[in-house]
């Protein structure tokens, strides 16, 4: 029997990585119920490892610490539970502890990263080199000598129109964390031109007042009384944030990078047509004109200096304030068309944006690979 090693954030962890592989995780077990598959949960405990595994969704867990993986727990880890393979979702520049781990255990390292714009640094093909494989969800693996497509998915079990709109008015989403890379300020620059034009609501779903940036976002939107309707982002099951997504009537993502945005593939599933940024790999996953529509940049944003390790040199987009009010301004005013635009991504998502599809992917890619090569 061929065991896996999933090294991952918890599965109930509220993070995209967490999405991402729990759904492959519960996926390939029903694929090929003779893989013994264990899911290495970080964040599961305060320090160290669980000596046994616990079941979970019907999956094998190991609660492990927090943190960037250490190579030592990693190799005790793939000793006690006699692991054959190893996977792992990260940051490239967190991923030394995996491929040290790998390296000195003689054990094929598969690696997934969030590549979420452009040019990928030396070090990071330095890393790439060092696994068997590097899955990426857009198209920036075209840039990696052993790069591989794998896109992310949704569950349209849980991701659906739940409910009528219950707002009167027009009503955007914004969600997120309040951080440069996300640029609410921009959403709302463009939301107090829009609403000088036509009746219309913002709900900004994110973390009021945890940071220094969120409570400047709040006393700029005091003193420029600008009224928005404030929700407070919390841990909750995806049901529930569907719900969020079906209570409005348009979706922004105006996030400056990203390797897949989770967010814009959860509103489509949910009727909700995007307004995206229209910068490398933001916009992957909408049908301009049809399913949403990709908001031009107006200028360029490059984090800290292009030699400089992790992820600094990064070319980010700045979303245009003008561009964005404009469409939301026709939104406004094409609601039928609008909602026309929301049913076309619900049917995008339903046809093209498949768990199952990702890990018959992942299991071809990884499983197979390893029988072939290693066995």
């Amino acid at each position: 029997m061929i065991t896996l090693g999933i090294f991952a954030d918890k599965p109930d962890a509220s993070t995209g990585m967490a999405v991402v592989n729990h759904n492959i995780t519960l996926r390939l077990r029903r694929i090929n119920p003779e893989i013994r598959i264990i899911y290495f949960a970080r964040f599961g405990r305060s320090e160290g490892f669980a000596l046994d595994s616990r079941a979970y969704h019907g999956y094998e867990i190991v609660d492990c610490v927090g943190g960037v993986w250490k190579s030592e727990i990693v190799e005790e880890l793939i000793e006690r539970y006699k692991v054959d393979i190893v996977y792992s979702e990260d940051d490239w520049w967190s991923a030394n502890g995996l491929v040290e781990a790998t390296q000195n255990l003689n054990v094929p390292f598969y690696f997934m990263t969030p590549i979420d714009s452009l040019p990928i640094q030396r070090e990071a093909h330095d890393v790439f080199r060092k696994c068997e494989k590097v899955f990426v969800p857009n198209q920036s693996y075209k840039y990696i000598e052993n790069g591989v497509h794998l896109p992310h998915a949704v569950d349209w079990l849980s991701f659906k129109p739940l409910q009528s709109r219950p707002f009167k008015k027009f009503t955007f989403l914004w969600i997120g964390r309040d951080e440069e890379r996300k640029a609410l300020d921009r959403v709302i620059q463009a939301f107090y031109k829009t609403q000088k034009e036509v009746p219309c609501n913002l709900v900004v779903r994110s973390n009021w007042g945890s940071k220094h940036r969120s409570v400047n976002t709040d006393q700029y939107l005091k003193f420029k009384n600008i009224k928005i309707i404030q929700d407070r982002m919390v841990n909750c099951e995806h049901e529930y944030l569907a719900k969020i997504y079906s209570a409005c009537h348009a979706f922004i993502c105006s996030s400056k990078a990203g390797a897949c945005e989770m967010s814009v593939l959860e509103a489509q599933a949910c009727g909700t047509p995007p307004l995206v940024t229209d910068w490398t790999f933001m916009n992957e996953n909408v049908i301009e004109g049809k399913t949403g529509f990709k908001i031009p940049i107006d200028s360029y944003s490059i984090q800290g200096k292009i030699n400089d390790k992790e992820g600094s040199g990064r070319i980010w987009g700045n979303i245009s304030i003008d561009k964005l009010s404009e469409k939301m301004i026709w939104m406004v005013k094409n609601p039928k068309k609008s909602w026309k635009m929301g049913m076309n991504g619900m049917d995008f998502m339903r046809k093209n944006y498949n768990w199952n599809d990702v890990a018959e992917k992942f299991y071809h890619e990884v499983i197979l690979d390893y029988k072939y090569n290693f066995t």
